[in-house]
């Protein structure tokens, strides 16, 4: 891959930062209250300097949507690819994933929220860029897992099971959690549910032998 002119990297570098203090803005306030004005300002840029990189709020919203994704099934790949036991790396994938998921509360309840599902949807229906992009992210992040998870069936560690099904029921289970506590935040915090979530999981999958 060619390396990147410096004219670019500044470009990607600025766009980084815009998408960062986006993060930051969506995750204090509701979607419909987040602007472009109060986004411009957290990045200490002005808002006709945001146009260059973004149409409008929206799409700016799903790039940031983007980031978060992104940010998730790095965590996914960290994780994994620095443990040898397929036990602690998936128990630490958990712990990390909902200790993530805690962490950044306030973006996945913008997530969540009943008027990001209308923009996400509409904006699927629409056949768009940000579907195809969110489908490569996720498709590519639970391959990573299926291919963890078939490396323990290998190994004797797990039993013969579909790993991409283990793989989808992992990141659902831990997506459902985070929604839970989004909706009830007084009465469960996901990193609290580690020890639970490993259980249900690797005591369904692991090997008799």
């Amino acid at each position: 891959m060619p390396e990147l002119s410096r004219r670019e990297r500044e470009k990607q570098n600025r766009r980084a930062e815009i998408l960062q203090a986006a993060w930051k803005v969506f995750s204090s306030r509701d979607y419909d209250s987040a602007t472009l004005d109060d986004i411009a300002a957290a990045a200490e840029l002005s808002k006709g300097t945001l146009y260059l990189y973004f149409q409008n709020k929206a799409e700016l919203f799903f790039s940031t949507l983007e980031m978060g994704v992104e940010n998730v099934f790095a965590i996914v790949g960290e994780v994994l690819s620095s443990c040898d036991d397929p036990v602690v790396g998936l128990s630490e994938l958990i712990r990390r994933l909902l200790g993530f998921f805690e962490e950044n509360a306030g973006f996945f309840r913008i997530l969540f929220s009943e008027r990001a599902h209308f923009e996400i949807h509409t904006e699927i229906e629409d056949g768009s860029k940000f579907k195809e992009g969110m489908m490569e992210i996720v498709s590519n992040g639970l391959q990573v897992i299926a291919d963890y998870i078939q490396s323990g069936i290998d190994k004797g560690v797990f039993r013969q099971i579909d790993p991409g099904d283990v793989a989808f029921s992992l990141m659902e289970i831990i997506r459902g959690f985070a929604f839970a506590m989004i909706h009830n935040p007084s009465s469960i915090r996901p990193s609290g549910k580690s020890d639970n979530i490993i259980s249900i999981l690797l005591d369904g999958i692991r090997s008799k032998d």
